[in-house]
């Protein structure tokens, strides 16, 4: 007999156990459901479903830092890196507040009219301000550049009416314009220095006195030796490209020659960078900031050492640059800020503290929004509740440009901040409480409130005084040049040629700040220098206000017997007594002139086209050599020199230098 077994089906309501993957987030899983399910077992039912809640938070919050995580990423590898931010983004996430949150104390409707009312009043000020109108064109040039003037007519024989065969007469001209460019060339200029002895008692020998140069016992004139750091400090190019462009320019100078020239330049302009130091640390406001730089240290273990670049900025005019093998306060911002009393203006780090709590001065803090902004900003893919306090803050801003549009005086900017600021900050800061209040500290959220609301003093300065800035982004654009630079160059070679690097950036930078052209410039204190010249009357601003009429250049061609005293060759007839022996002493000295485009002239193609080479800078580094620099064209016949550390071969021409010509036709 055969006896049957039949399984009871299972239930509908028999729950499966689900295979957990062998991982850390499968074991982490397991825990969870043994222990809901030992909650469920005893009869805490209320228990378990927090537990399970809370790992549901806890799971939710991790995968919000992730997703915030791969936006910067992806923001950093492919998106724009602007953190300017969209007026019609920033209300649909205002709308997106508002569906999950209904009950959210925001009026999106009242913000928006007041906004409008804000646009319209800087439109009517940007109307009513006197601004100069720019020239339409691709290309537009100073005063600076030459014009010439080439004139065309109508041939004699077709100066005759086809209709009546009579003679025309002029009625006018059309007019059209060209740009050129007059490429730059190396100069040796060479001085003979006579020598006379007497021919009876041949005792004493006189020889004519030599050219003074600018640096001691240096073959490079002045232009020659401004040439090259401004191509290094201002236009970012590695002295062993800039070998190769001189190479192919006729000269072939070796890199440690021009390295050495870079050393000596910058121990000449100290007492200038002294000078400006003292005026840094008297300004009213100063702002700070730092950036790194790898540095040869053979000393190390790894060979290469991470030293600090520091930068000050007084009044938002002035630039001072100093270099630290380490970035410890003591050796930067305690040493260069010792005992200040007035304004700083930094951002939240640690390093700073001790200059506003009296340990090293009693400096008043100011708040940098730009970094306290930038929080926010960073949240705006994943989080719709940024958009509110991203709106007010960007109502600052603009309340600055309207005293901008305006040209306020500082006590009148101060007397709108407090009328029309102070709403603004009182409602961003209760917003930011009642969020903060509620959200998890742990979360990226709460930290950006954090950060504005721990550091609301200093945040909320700028009401105080109108001179004071909303950010320190003014300092941060100033440590662009030196990333621009080691990009480029990579390292310094030594501790001494970071120094030596953070002083030619100081005359480099405030000269961007004041306008100055820094090839003209750094050519003539470098002459000046010589003469005994007062530092303090060789400040950018300064040397433009004493001397910078007296630097632009002739435009006239000048040949090279204009700074040589006529030569008398060897074995050639003379005037002189037969008794006095004639020799030569040579002096050689090398020159170099000219400017780069303007950036918004061309683009890298049409750069490459016009000038035909290949190394070409970047347009973004081609900005600190503009049209300021003066143009000076020299006549000369080539030469043959003797060998020195630079040699010169056939006439040839510098892709950095040269001038532009205006031709009118």
């Amino acid at each position: 007999m055969t006896t049957s077994h039949t399984t009871a089906p299972l239930s509908a309501d028999t729950p499966t156990e689900t295979t957990l993957p062998p991982t850390a987030g499968g074991v982490a899983l397991a825990h969870v459901r043994r222990a809901v399910t030992d909650l469920a077992q005893d009869g805490r039912h209320a228990d378990a479903v927090e537990y399970a809640l809370a790992a549901l938070a806890a799971v939710l919050q991790k995968s919000s830092e992730l997703e915030l995580l791969l936006a910067k990423l992806r923001a950093a590898g492919l998106g724009k890196r602007s953190e300017r931010t969209n007026a019609e983004q920033l209300a649909l996430l205002l709308d997106e507040l508002l569906q999950q949150a209904p009950h959210a104390e925001v009026d999106p409707d009242a913000e928006a009219r007041e906004d409008a009312v804000l646009t319209a009043e800087i439109a009517q000020a940007e109307d009513a301000a006197p601004t100069a109108r720019r020239a339409r064109g691709s290309w537009r040039t100073s005063e600076q550049v030459d014009r010439e003037l080439h004139v065309h007519d109508v041939p004699a024989a077709a100066q005759v009416c086809v209709t009546c065969g009579r003679t025309t007469r002029g009625i006018g001209h059309d007019e059209r314009q060209i740009l050129a460019y007059v490429p730059a060339r190396f100069v040796v200029h060479e001085h003979q220095l006579q020598k006379y002895a007497c021919g009876a008692c041949k005792d004493g020998i006189i020889t004519a006195p030599g050219p003074s140069g600018a640096l001691e016992s240096c073959s490079a004139e002045a232009s020659l030796l401004a040439h090259v750091v401004v191509s290094k400090y201002a236009d970012h190019t590695p002295l062993t490209r800039l070998a190769g462009i001189y190479a192919r320019s006729g000269a072939t100078i070796a890199v440690s020659t021009m390295a050495d020239w870079v050393a000596a330049v910058a121990d000449t302009v100290t007492p200038i960078v002294d000078a400006l130091t003292a005026r840094v640390q008297r300004a009213h406001v100063i702002g700070t900031d730092a950036t790194g730089l790898k540095v040869l240290d053979p000393t190390s273990a790894t060979n290469v050492e991470y030293g600090t670049i520091w930068c000050y900025v007084g009044d938002d005019r002035d630039v001072v640059y100093t270099y630290a093998p380490t970035g410890e306060g003591a050796t930067g911002p305690w040493a260069f800020l010792q005992g200040r009393t007035g304004y700083i203006q930094a951002d939240a780090a640690s390093v700073f503290d001790r200059l506003f709590t009296g340990q090293v001065g009693c400096a008043v803090e100011v708040g940098c929004w730009a970094h306290a902004r930038r929080r926010l900003v960073e949240l705006q893919p994943t989080d719709c509740r940024v958009a509110y306090p991203l709106q007010l803050i960007a109502r600052l801003y603009r309340l600055e440009h309207l005293a901008d549009a305006q040209q306020l005086a500082p006590s009148d900017r101060a007397q709108l901040r407090r009328e029309r600021s102070q709403p603004v900050l009182e409602k961003l800061k209760h917003a930011l409480a009642r969020a903060h209040l509620t959200e998890p500290p742990s979360t990226a959220f709460a930290k950006a409130t954090r950060y504005v609301l721990n550091h609301w003093a200093a945040l909320t300065r700028f009401l105080e005084d109108g001179r004071l800035l909303l950010d320190n982004t003014g300092t941060e654009r100033q440590l662009r040049a030196v990333a621009l630079g080691r990009k480029n160059y990579l390292f310094a070679g030594s501790h001494d040629a970071a120094r030596r690097a953070a002083v030619l950036y100081s005359l480099q930078r405030t000269c961007a700040q004041h306008g100055v052209p820094p090839l003209p410039y750094l050519t003539d204190v470098l002459r000046k220098l010589r003469e005994d010249v007062p530092a303090t009357n060789l400040l950018p601003d300064t040397w433009r206000a004493l001397y910078g009429a007296d630097t632009r250049p002739s435009r006239a061609s000048v040949d090279l017997a204009r700074y040589a005293p006529p030569c008398v060759r060897k074995n050639s007839a003379c005037s002189r007594p037969p008794t006095h022996r004639s020799h030569h002493g040579k002096s050689v000295r090398l020159q170099a002139h000219g400017f780069v485009m303007e950036r918004s002239m061309l683009g890298d193609r049409q750069c490459r086209e016009a000038l035909r080479e290949p190394d070409i800078h970047p347009l973004k580094e081609m900005v600190c050599g503009l049209a300021g620099h003066r143009r000076l064209v020299s006549q000369t016949r080539a030469r043959r020199q003797p060998r020195t550390r630079w040699d010169t071969t056939s006439p040839s021409f510098l892709p950095l230098g040269g001038r532009f010509v205006l031709g009118s036709r």
